[in-house]
C-alpha cells in the first residue's frame, strides 16, 4: 500500500471523519494505492467502556498523565500502532482535527518509528497548529525536528498530497507555511468511505464539504482568516455526491463539514428542492441532514422556506454567540432579536430542530447583559426540546489572527497564556466572574431542560458517557 490514511484520536466525536476518505480519493484517483480508517472513532469507543474515562480525557484535552492509567495509554497506543503496522503502508499519513490529539500524535509517532523506523510518517489537517489560523507551526516543526515525523502538509491537503506522492515536496504547503486554498470545490472528488465501518457510529452518516469559509466576518473567528473568500458548492453537484453515498452506504443521513450551510440562499433553496423531491419519492428512506445555520431577517427566510426545511428533514445549528443584540452586532452578528424569535417560531411551528450556539462573557458585556442572558432563557423556556434540542456555550476566546486579536487595546484586553484566559481594564468583570457565570448559565438551561452543552461541540462525548 502506497499510503493510509488515518484520523488522530482526540476530538471524541461519535461521528465520521472526513479527512480520511476526501484525501484517499484524491490519492485513488491519481493511482496511488491508499486506505482510509477512523482511529477516532475506534479509540473513541475503547475509552467510553473504560471506568478511567474521565482521566484518559484529560490526557488527550491537559496533556495531563495520571498513573492510574498510564497502562491505559499504553494499550491505546499499542492498538493504534498494531493496526497500522498490520496494514503495512509505505507512508502513514495522520490527519489532526483539532489540537486535543495532538499529545496522542507525539506518542503514536515516536511509537510507530521505534517499531518500523523505515514508515514515513506525514501528518496535516487544523490540529497541526493550535488553531485553525495560526501562523506558527510550532508542533509540526518540532516533531519533524525531532525525527517523530517525516513531513507535514499545512491548509487544504486534496492536492498537496497528490503531489506529496508525486514526490514534489516543493508544493505550496508542503513543510510550509504557506499554502494555496482549493479554487473550485466542485472539481474535487467524492470521498471514499469504502475502509469505513458505519456500525462503529453512535451517529452514522456521511460527513459532506458544501463550502468553505464564511460570508459574514465576525471578529473571535478564524475561519475567515484561514479561507479569506466564501465557496460553496453547486446544488446539483452537492446532490449527485448524496446519491453517490447513499448508492454506496445505503445511508441517508448526511452532515454538513463546513462553517456555513446557507451562505449561498440560491444554491441552498435549490439543494432543499431536490432533496424535497427526493423524499417524496423515497418516503421510506428519506434524506435527513444537519449543518450550520446563519439568522437572516423574515423576508430572507419566509415562511415557505421553512416547509422545505421541515421536509428536507433539516436540523439546524444557528451561530446566535450573543441574544445581547448591541453585543451580537458589535461582534459581526448583524440581525436582530426578534429576527431570533422568529426563527425560535417557525421552527416551532414546523417541528425543526435547532442547536443554538452561544459565546459566553464576551469582552463587551456587561453585568447586566450577563442578567438580561439568563432571563431571555427563562422567558423562552416553552421552546425547550421544540425546536431547542441544545444550548452549546463556551468561554469567550480571544484566538490568534482574528479582528479580536487585533482589537485588544481598543477593548483593553490584557491576555493570560491560554485564549479563554483574559481581562479587560474597563470592565470589573474578572475571569472568575466570567467562569461563575457560565457555570450559572449551565444550571439554568439545565433546569429549563434545554440540555446545555460546554465545549462547543454537540458532537462530543456526554456528560452521562462520562458518569
Amino acid at each position: 500500500m502506497d499510503i493510509l490514511f488515518c484520523s488522530a484520536p482526540g476530538t471524541f466525536s461519535s461521528r465520521p471523519t472526513l479527512a480520511p476518505a476526501i484525501l484517499k480519493a484524491c490519492a485513488s484517483n491519481a493511482g496511488f494505492d491508499a486506505m482510509a480508517i477512523d482511529l477516532n472513532i475506534e479509540i473513541r469507543n475503547q475509552i467510553l467502556k473504560n471506568p478511567r474515562k474521565k482521566l484518559i480525557r484529560e490526557f488527550f484535552e491537559l496533556q495531563k498523565i495520571h498513573e492510574d492509567i498510564v497502562d491505559d495509554i499504553g494499550d491505546l497506543l499499542d492498538y493504534c500502532a498494531d493496526r497500522i503496522i498490520r496494514l503495512n503502508p509505505r507512508i502513514l499519513g495522520l490527519s489532526l482535527l483539532t489540537q486535543d490529539s495532538q499529545f496522542f500524535t507525539v506518542w503514536l509517532c515516536y511509537h510507530l518509528k521505534i517499531l518500523n523506523p523505515n514508515l514515513k510518517i506525514v501528518i496535516g489537517g487544523s490540529g497541526i497548529k493550535n488553531f485553525i489560523a495560526e501562523s506558527k507551526l510550532n508542533f509540526a516543526e518540532l516533531l519533524q525536528s525531532k525525527g517523530y515525523i517525516d513531513d507535514y502538509i499545512n491548509g487544504d491537503g486534496e492536492y498537496s498530497i497528490v503531489e506529496y506522492l508525486k514526490n514534489n515536496l516543493s508544493h505550496p504547503g508542503i513543510n510550509s507555511g504557506n499554502w494555496e486554498p482549493i479554487k473550485d470545490l466542485n472539481a474535487l472528488h467524492y470521498p471514499d468511505f469504502s475502509d469505513y465501518n458505519f456500525s462503529q457510529y453512535q451517529e452514522p452518516g456521511i460527513p459532506i464539504c458544501d463550502s468553505r469559509g464564511c460570508v459574514r466576518t465576525c471578529e473571535f473567528c478564524d475561519i475567515i482568516e484561514h479561507w479569506k473568500k466564501y465557496q460553496y458548492r453547486t446544488a446539483d453537484n452537492i446532490f449527485e455526491e448524496m446519491q453517490h453515498q447513499i448508492k454506496q452506504h445505503s445511508i441517508t443521513r448526511f452532515f454538513f463539514y463546513n462553517s456555513l450551510t446557507n451562505g449561498n440562499m440560491k444554491e441552498f433553496q435549490k439543494l432543499l428542492d431536490l432533496i424535497c423531491d427526493y423524499n417524496d419519492k423515497h418516503p421510506t428512506a428519506q434524506i435527513s441532514w444537519d449543518g450550520y445555520f446563519i439568522i437572516r431577517n423574515k423576508k430572507q427566510h419566509p415562511e415557505e422556506f421553512w416547509k422545505k426545511i421541515k421536509k428536507s428533514n433539516g436540523f439546524l445549528q444557528l451561530g446566535i454567540e450573543s441574544v445581547v443584540e448591541k453585543v451580537r452586532v458589535s461582534l459581526g452578528k448583524n440581525f436582530a432579536n426578534e429576527d431570533i424569535d422568529y426563527h425560535l417560531d417557525m421552527a416551532k411551528k414546523y417541528s425543526v430542530p435547532l442547536l443554538l450556539l452561544l459565546i459566553v462573557g464576551y469582552p463587551t458585556e456587561s453585568r447586566q447583559d450577563f442578567e438580561f442572558t439568563k432571563q431571555w432563557f427563562r422567558d423562552r423556556h416553552h421552546y425547550a426540546r421544540n425546536p431547542i434540542n441544545h444550548v452549546v456555550f463556551s468561554l469567550a476566546s480571544i484566538l490568534p489572527n482574528t479582528k479580536l486579536e487585533r482589537k485588544q487595546e481598543e477593548y483593553g484586553i490584557v491576555r493570560g497564556e491560554i485564549p479563554t484566559i483574559w481581562m479587560t481594564q474597563t470592565s470589573d468583570i474578572s475571569t472568575a466572574d466570567r467562569i461563575n457565570y457560565y457555570y450559572e448559565l449551565n444550571d439554568l438551561l439545565t433546569k429549563l431542560n434545554m440540555s446545555s452543552s460546554n465545549g462547543g461541540s454537540s458532537m462530543d462525548i456526554t456528560a452521562a458517557e462520562l458518569a
